[in-house]
């Protein structure tokens, strides 16, 4: 008997914790996001933005979805032999606790695949992060031709 209590509860005490961690997901914050002006038949555009971490556990991001294109990729740009290449990062990216990661030009970023239109400075679409936790986090992200100033971007979320 004792024993299915014992099994009856572990469903209710991992329910607990999951829920503990989502609320700590929420503590994941964009900032800046921005994206280049792009011609939709180039086949690519790409996205930058930063991610703060405010909770006490890390959180992946492991994909990402707009309405502005086909699909999104988490890519890196490194140098490898004296050559710069741009590779995919399937397994998405950790923020630390209280860390900042930043998506930028020559390292991280955002590949916009088989975007549907042009992207013309002064637009905007939003750009849907998927974090490991099954939660999503929506992103502003504003088509300009360099990144927006701190405190000027108006995009905190």
């Amino acid at each position: 008997m004792k024993r299915r209590i014992l099994l009856a509860a572990m469903p209710l005490a991992t329910l607990g914790r999951t829920r503990a961690e989502a609320q700590g997901q929420q503590n994941l914050k964009a900032e800046q996001g921005w994206s280049r002006p792009a011609l939709a038949r180039i086949g690519t555009a790409v996205a930058y933005l930063t991610l703060r971490n405010e909770g006490g556990a890390p959180v992946r991001v492991i994909g990402a979805s707009t309405p502005a294109a086909e699909g999104v990729e988490i890519h890196e740009s490194v140098v490898e032999n004296d050559v710069a290449r741009m590779r995919p990062r399937p397994d998405g990216v950790a923020v630390p606790s209280g860390g900042t990661v930043r998506f930028e030009p020559g390292g991280l970023h955002l590949m916009l695949m088989k975007p549907y239109a042009d992207l013309k400075a002064g637009q905007s679409f939003t750009l849907t992060l998927r974090l490991d936790s099954g939660e999503v986090l929506a992103v502003p992200v504003t088509v300009a031709m360099r990144e927006p100033t701190a405190g000027h971007s108006g995009m905190n979320h």
